[in-house]
């Protein structure tokens, strides 16, 4: 150790910086740990260097996070000029069209942030980063105040000045509409004491602010200052990203985009980029292994072995806590078995979740124990609860105890990925706990609005909401898809907090509520560890939904393509991208 070096640097920081500083160096974090804390805390990365040197570590904290393995296909050599490329990806919701604000599945995300860009950007490690619109930013000592910095000389697609008038009117549509900042920080919030400068006064300290205002978090992409709710990027063209759209097909969610001339960041590479809707994975590999396309944004195990076994693809995983939510409505119908927590534990001892692991991923993906806590993270807790093992028998004097023994039941979900698959697997299990489950399939575009969260704002029954029911209308058990976060903030306050917008439990709980308020007041590791390691037990015991696995996710590219970077929610940064001839 280093002490006069370390001591500088400590002497320098503030009280956030400090605690993870003093962490690293004790040896209760990851040297990974400390670079996804500290970006997320606008600790710059000269600054992390030097700590890590100062604790006798390699003084480069990002030799070893590029590649494949981190989401992102290297350059060799000078990068081609020109050219155009063609990417399947998942087909869009035709309910929230090209909506920046109320856009919910990966297709649109991969979309419209081709145009529009994020205020917090994507590190080339996978991580957030100051690549987008801020480039830079810092809390106060409490955690309650943070100031972003925002970059020069960017420009909307019309040569209209970005600013930070657009910042605080993005937030205050998000504040308005839910979008993954409810109780964080309210309308008004955002302060613009110059063009350059956006300064967020939180309701009460949150120590991952800059995560939920970046890519990481898709709803939001900023957009003007005059952008209304609902607008849609193919009524109005906007943007400030490398990618001026040009065309949209609704009927087959193509999407045509050219080069911004002026991008801030410097012309892509290539002219054009043309995003193509496929309603199956089927039909999406076969048309990558046929390359009719150059690129495809997603595949899974199962349909994707002749990619995995092409050596002339590319194979992308970027860092992934994406799960299967197999969820349970626990207030709705009045009286039905799984408003009974004994019947939600029921299932999770049915689940063979190795099995999932095995078949669905042959082996790209890891078992989990029926909460979003991804293992990886520093304030999981390994103690806090026992892995929960399939034991049909333990189901059986569940269902037995409350008095639904020998039920049975219909889970609903799309037709994304796995999901018909693990519904097939619930089915199998369950048969050996004594329980009937039907699967019904639905198209991904019409499940969203038919059975998740119809008591949503954009859903089909809005009426059958309410305070506490935000999803009334939603199955009393379904399977549904979510993606990446690099922490689960989302994943807790919007689909396990009362009120949350994809809360499809209709989860009501006033000590989880307190618990997500503690760990997100939380503006230290060992305060965020306390919080989580008790919603990690809560929610293991009144399983408002299961988790039983964390999977792999797998995007890539033809070797003629180079530059590209996609992260684990959908989004492409192909503004590098480049394809030979």
């Amino acid at each position: 150790m280093n002490w006069k070096r370390y001591d500088s640097i400590r002497r320098n920081a503030s009280p956030l910086e400090v605690d993870l500083i003093e962490n690293y160096a004790a040896g209760t974090i990851s040297r990974r740990d400390f670079i996804k804390r500290g970006a997320i805390l606008g600790l710059g990365m000269t600054t992390m260097a030097s700590v890590i040197a100062a604790c006798g570590g390699d003084s480069d904290p990002t030799t070893t996070t590029a590649g494949p393995d981190a989401g992102s296909s290297t350059t060799a050599g000078a990068p081609t000029q020109g050219g155009s490329m063609r990417i399947g990806i998942q087909q869009g919701d035709a309910n929230s069209g090209l909506d920046p604000l109320n856009m919910l599945d990966l297709g649109t995300y991969s979309v419209l942030s081709q145009s529009f860009e994020y205020l917090v950007g994507l590190a080339p490690d996978g991580n957030i980063g100051a690549t987008g619109l801020a480039t830079s930013w810092e809390p106060n000592a409490d955690g309650t105040v943070w100031t972003f910095n925002l970059r020069e000389g960017v420009n909307w697609h019309d040569g209209s000045p970005f600013t930070s008038a657009d910042v605080a009117a993005t937030v205050d549509r998000m504040v308005i509409a839910g979008a993954g900042l409810a109780g964080v920080v309210s309308e008004g919030a955002v302060e613009t004491p110059d063009d350059l400068t956006a300064v967020v006064n939180l309701d009460k300290a949150n120590g991952n602010l800059p995560v939920l205002i970046s890519i990481y978090n898709p709803q939001s992409l900023i957009t003007p200052a005059d952008y209304a709710d609902g607008t849609t990027l193919d009524a109005r063209q906007a943007g400030t990203g490398p990618w001026v759209f040009e065309s949209h097909d609704p009927t087959t969610f193509t999407t045509v985009f050219k080069a911004n001339e002026d991008y801030w960041g410097g012309r892509p590479n290539l002219d054009d980029v043309t995003l193509i809707g496929f309603g199956s994975e089927g039909a999406r590999v076969s048309a990558m292994q046929a390359r009719e396309l150059d690129m495809i944004q997603q595949f899974g195990v199962i349909d994707g072995t002749s990619l995995l076994n092409d050596s002339s693809f590319t194979v992308l995983r970027p860092p992934s806590a994406n799960h299967r939510q197999l969820w349970f409505n626990t207030q709705l119908p009045a009286g039905g078995p799984f408003t009974d927590a004994r019947v939600r534990r029921a299932f999770g001892f049915m689940l063979d979740r190795q099995q999932m692991v095995d078949v669905l991923f042959d082996g790209f993906a890891s078992v989990g124990n029926d909460h979003p806590v991804h293992p990886t993270l520093p304030f999981f807790d390994p103690d806090a609860t026992p892995q929960r093992p399939k034991d049909p028998e333990m189901a059986k004097q569940l269902l037995a105890d409350a008095g639904y023994e020998g039920m049975s039941a219909t889970i609903q979900t799309g037709d994304i990925l796995v999901s018909p698959d693990m519904g097939a697997i619930v089915e199998q299990n369950a048969l050996e706990a004594g329980v009937a489950v039907s699967v019904n399939v639905t198209a991904n575009s019409d499940f969203y609005g038919e059975y998740w969260c119809t008591g949503a704002p954009w859903g089909a029954s809005p009426e059958t909401g309410g305070p506490g029911v935000p999803c009334g209308a939603s199955a009393e058990i379904g399977i549904v898809d979510y993606g990446h976060r690099p922490t689960p903030d989302v994943y807790f306050g919007r689909a396990l907090e009362t009120d949350g917008d994809w809360n499809s439990s209709n989860y009501a709980s006033s000590e989880f509520d307190g618990l997500f308020a503690q760990y997100q007041a939380a503006i230290d590791v060992a305060g965020q560890k306390a919080a989580v390691g008790q919603i990690q037990q809560l929610l293991h015991e009144d399983a408002p939904a299961l988790y039983p696995f964390f999977f792999d996710y797998l995007s890539g590219h033809d070797e003629s393509v180079s530059g590209v970077q996609v992260t684990a929610l959908g989004h492409m940064k192909l503004e590098k991208a480049t394809k030979s001839a």
